[in-house]
């Protein structure tokens, strides 16, 4: 039986250090939120993986934890909620996990959440997050022009979300 390429599992302690490590690598948190560029304390890590995220998975590949995927910031009156998934590990860059992490994380929202839409949003010059994006079915809706400021300039924020209905229609 082979193992799978990647797994999902609930974020442990052991996860804290990996994960502020990839946290203090610029290549990895250049592209991520503005909260990610300056630096994060162990503490706050643990707080955020084990205590106050919502859907929350540790990301592993071929034994290793590379990162972390998750649904956030819920609104169940809506059915709404946002995205993220961060691939630390710089080995296991382009090799098609993020998207994979994102087909599992959009299945888990709508097939057992029943969450109507998922929202995300990547900084433009991020082609690899623009390729996880499309590949599972997101949709831009938005941009929100000279956002954040990345490697001595202003860049783009694109806003996507992905529609229960539209996931359904792609798997059929």
């Amino acid at each position: 039986m082979a193992k799978p390429a990647l797994i999902m599992r609930p974020a442990s302690g052991a996860d804290i250090l990996p994960y502020a490590g990839f946290l203090a690598d610029p290549e990895v948190t250049v592209w991520l939120d503005d909260t990610a560029q300056v630096p994060i304390s162990p503490a706050r890590i643990e707080a955020i993986l084990l205590r106050e995220a919502w859907c929350l998975w540790a990301l592993e590949h071929e034994g290793r934890f590379i990162g972390v995927t998750s649904l956030y910031e819920p609104d169940l009156a809506r059915g709404c909620a946002r995205f993220s998934v961060v691939i630390g590990e710089r080995q296991a860059w382009g090799k098609g996990l993020g998207s994979l992490a994102t087909r599992n994380v959009a299945a888990h929202a709508f097939e057992n959440l029943g969450l109507h839409k998922i929202v995300s949003d990547y900084l433009e010059p991020n082609l690899a997050s623009k390729k996880i994006h499309q590949r599972a079915g997101f949709t831009e809706e938005g941009r929100l022009r000279e956002d954040a400021w990345r490697r001595g300039r202003w860049v783009d924020r694109i806003v996507l979300s992905l529609l229960a209905g539209e996931w359904r229609d792609a798997r059929k």
